[in-house]
């Protein structure tokens, strides 16, 4: 069942036609249209892989390269198994000196760059700094010395609000969800302070390298100055209203602004978006996109990447996902971390280069583009037929950019490709938090089922837990509306006290005199309830149940959830957890400090079973990856969120792609459940159920495992949120 928009002609003379779904992105202001035939594409999996593809691309350039990020760091090593092998920073350098023409465009907004410092070692004056604005004269090494303060801080804290939550009576549900939130951020910021990236004032390294702060600062000093030749870094914001460009290509073009995208939610784009969550998507946007190209101007040597990975060191990890950072040799307190990236060749190439001219040219003043011309217009000779390659195949480059256009062409592209679902649908990725696509898969089922399918639609999603209060009724609605809420125990307990609350209301508002008031308000209750299927049954038994009990059993994993899937669809939502040696095996345990142990029990206590334990440690899915019945695959920078699909720009590579996409789902498959794919029976589709009950039995093997603290299988286990509440997104 193919969701179509294009009107068919069938001549008379025939009496058949065969049609093929269509998979590309037509309606909403496609940068690019698709490119037939001739496209070459490798997957990259974990930074491993990506970043020495990435390494050897750029030492391979002759003539230019042009590289887009959200992240950068210049003390990234990005090929560890040779130690002679360059940073990224020496790298650039290198081929600079070398008179290759460098170009690098990276997102930084300086407000947010206080919470997430995205550009390591740039500063508050773009010239060479911390992120707070220290550091702007000689490279010094991060001030480490408070540490110890702040931990004693944190831990007094902590201890401070683990006493008032003993104290709060048990009915007192409000009282106890702030604490418990207050409790998560302090944990967090405990882990924060012993490893990754340095914060603040001493931001520009990391926190068992501070002389790394004196390398990242004055490469961003040195790439500022007069001796740098042949290397130009920006930096990208949007702008509050927008502004008229102009150039050779495209002549004169609105790129809108930060209040267009707040005009454009508040017209009605997005259903069911608090004001607040429009207000941050349209004030913070950010420029998420990542794509590099390498000499672009000869054809037959020009390279690129579509990428998830950022260029810093969080991303660098190997397949194995070691527990241990030294075993998995990454920098401390940097993963484990999945992610994944393509290494492309062909017409694609073509966009990839359009969509960074236009960036740079953008930000390019328009005396410089008068008298030397735009980059678009330097490279006009270079056509998309030059960039075929044998045995290549169709491909499409997708965007969600929102100051031109507007385009929200991977938008497009999932609606298309999940309406073009037969067999299964595979979702890898960071956030999974846009309700409209699971009512789509669940539109999907129900028409299968309408018209005689026997066969199940399987969904197999690999994602994250929200670990955060500001997040969760997003990935909650989205579990919901595919029967799968009971995945978030706490939201769903305290989304239930919420309904409660309502059916208490309804009824102490029924049991007074009518007046003005008392209607007005039992009017308001009652739509509310109507708005969340709150009829006088359900009331009843909202009236009737304890949902602390229910939360209780579930934190404790004394009971299964109750996953109830639309009819017509098979659900696995899943994460991915690493064991202590990274396989299964276990180790010594480490030792602990008396108030790292009695921390652990502490959080253990009043936060569930999964916080503090030593055993496991979750894998971070950094991943955006959708796979369709090993026809097509989406591989990019955008996650599934409201954010990246209307208010951010990213970057996809859309490809229906029969080989790559069952090459994608081998590899991720067989690595994350550690059971190959199946291949015995004569049908796709039977190979796909074959395939879900090998999940589901790793996943129930590892649930028992985790129970008991045993080493897992793999590292598929349940998607599992014991911790965070229902609140609504800000995000």
């Amino acid at each position: 069942m193919t969701y179509l928009d294009q009107k068919l002609s069938i001549s008379l003379e025939e009496s058949a036609a065969t049609l093929s779904a269509d998979w590309f992105a037509h309606k909403n202001n496609p940068l690019s249209p698709p490119r037939p035939a001739g496209n070459v594409v490798t997957p990259l999996v974990c930074g491993e892989e990506a970043f020495k593809k990435v390494y050897d691309c750029i030492m391979a350039a002759t003539k230019s390269i042009d590289l887009i990020s959200w992240g950068f760091d210049p003390g990234l090593r990005l090929d560890r198994s040779s130690s002679d092998s360059l940073n990224l920073g020496e790298l650039l350098k290198h081929k600079a000196d070398n008179g290759v023409e460098v170009r690098v465009l990276i997102w930084n907004n300086r407000l947010a760059q206080i919470g997430e410092n995205s550009v390591i070692g740039e500063g508050w004056s773009g010239k060479g700094g911390t992120s707070l604005g220290s550091g702007l004269r000689d490279g010094q090494p991060a001030d480490t010395s408070g540490l110890d303060d702040k931990r004693k801080k944190l831990l007094a804290q902590q201890q401070k609000q683990q006493a008032r939550l003993e104290q709060l009576p048990a009915n007192d549900e409000a009282g106890r969800r702030a604490i418990r939130n207050d409790l998560i951020d302090i944990q967090q910021s405990l882990d924060n302070l012993d490893t990754g990236y340095t914060k603040g004032r001493d931001s520009g390294g990391t926190v068992q390298d501070p002389d790394e702060q004196i390398k990242t600062r004055n490469w961003h000093r040195w790439v500022h100055s007069h001796e740098a030749r042949n290397i130009e870094f920006r930096t990208r914001d949007f702008k509050l209203v927008g502004e008229l460009t102009y150039d050779d290509q495209n002549g004169l073009r609105m790129h809108y602004g930060r209040l267009a995208i707040l005009w454009r939610l508040l017209k009605g784009e997005s259903d069911n978006v608090p004001f607040m969550q429009m207000l941050l998507l349209s004030l913070f946007p950010s420029h998420h996109q990542k794509t590099l190209v390498v000499d672009y101007m000869d054809p037959q040597k020009a390279q690129g990447f579509v990428m998830g990975h950022n260029l810093q060191r969080n991303y660098w990890d190997t397949t194995a996902h070691a527990y241990d950072d030294e075993a998995g040799k990454r920098d401390k307190g940097f993963g484990p971390w999945q992610d994944l990236s393509l290494h492309v060749l062909g017409p694609v190439l073509f966009d990839l280069n359009h969509n960074f001219c236009n960036a740079w040219d953008k930000g390019s003043s328009w005396i410089r583009r008068v008298f030397k011309g735009t980059l678009n217009s330097q490279r006009s000779a270079v056509k998309p037929l030059s960039l075929i390659r044998d045995g290549g195949e169709p491909a499409q480059i997708c965007r969600t950019q929102p100051e031109e256009g507007p385009e929200t062409t991977i938008l497009e592209v999932y609606e298309k490709a999940l309406g073009n679902v037969h067999q299964y649908a595979y979702i890898e990725n960071q956030y999974f938090r846009y309700k409209p696509l699971a009512e789509r898969l669940k539109k999907i089922a129900a028409d299968y089922v309408a018209a005689g399918k026997q066969q199940d639609l399987h969904l197999f999603v690999v994602t994250n837990n929200p670990d955060s209060g500001h997040f969760s009724s997003s990935t909650y609605e989205m579990l919901d509306t595919l029967g799968q809420g009971e995945l978030m125990p706490l939201a769903h307990r305290d989304l239930l006290y919420d309904q409660r609350q309502l059916a208490y209301r309804q009824r102490e508002l029924n049991a007074r005199d009518p007046s003005p008031a008392r209607d007005q308000e039992l009017a308001k209750v009652q739509t509310q309830m109507n708005e969340q299927g709150i009829g006088p049954s359900r009331a009843d038994e909202l009236l009737a149940m304890d949902p602390n009990k229910h939360y209780n059993q579930a934190a404790a994993r004394e009971l299964e959830p109750e996953l109830l899937p639309p009819k017509g669809l098979k659900i696995i939502v899943a994460t991915l957890v690493s064991c202590k040696d990274g396989s299964g095996a276990s180790t010594a345990p480490i030792a602990k400090t008396r108030e790292q142990r009695q921390t652990e029990r502490d959080i253990t206590e009043h936060l569930g079973p999964e916080q503090g334990t030593a055993q496991y440690k979750s894998i971070y899915v950094h991943s955006k990856l959708l796979l369709v019945d090993d026809l097509f695959f989406t591989l990019g920078s955008a996650n599934i969120n409201e954010r990246s699909l209307k208010s951010d720009s990213e970057l996809n590579i859309a490809m229906p792609s029969p080989q790559t996409t069952r090459t994608w789902r081998e590899r991720l498959w067989g690595m994350h459940s550690g059971v190959s794919v199946a291949t015995n029976f004569p049908t796709p589709q039977k190979n796909i159920m074959k395939d879900y009950q090998n999940w589901e039995t790793v996943i129930n093997k590892n649930w028992k495992n985790q129970q008991s603290n045993l080493p897992l299988d793999g590292n598929l286990v349940r998607f599992w949120d014991v911790v965070t509440p229902y609140a609504k997104a800000l995000d």
